[in-house]
């Protein structure tokens, strides 16, 4: 994973597994991080990846139900996808706190779309396309 501030860093969909490993085991509990990106760029994949890491069942793209927990040893990580807030003011009902105090990870899929109802991140990663169809870029802004 680049470091906060660094270039992004181009990965097969399979390196993800790498990045999050690496990111799982350097955030401390109660740990949020934001994932950001155009459609299709690698957020629930990394998602997935991250869970995995944790030792929980796989993720799954959260678009219909904008909440899922999933148990690992360590306690709950909370996936949140705000793509289909219409609203920020929406964000109030997925109750952000109570998430955030509950999870080992509170990990959020379009934060921007949550406006200041999402809690600031401990890492905030960019997704981006690249012309290789089985790469993406991925950078570390925070």
């Amino acid at each position: 994973m680049p470091a906060s501030g660094g270039a992004p860093e181009s990965v097969a969909e399979e390196d993800m597994r790498i990045l999050a490993d690496r990111l799982w085991r350097e955030l401390a509990p109660g740990s949020v991080v934001w994932l950001r990106g155009d459609l299709g760029t690698g957020k629930t994949t990394f998602a997935q990846a991250m869970t995995a890491a944790a030792g929980a069942v796989m993720a799954r793209s959260p678009s219909f139900a904008l909440v899922h927990e999933y148990d690992c040893p360590e306690g709950v990580i909370a996936h949140v996808d705000c793509y289909r807030l219409r609203e920020p003011t929406e964000a109030i009902d997925l109750d952000f706190p109570g998430l955030a105090h509950r999870a080992r990870l509170l990990l959020v899929e379009w934060p921007e779309k949550a406006g200041g109802f999402v809690p600031e991140p401990d890492a905030h990663l960019v997704f981006a396309h690249t012309d290789d169809p089985h790469r993406r870029l991925v950078e570390r802004v925070a």
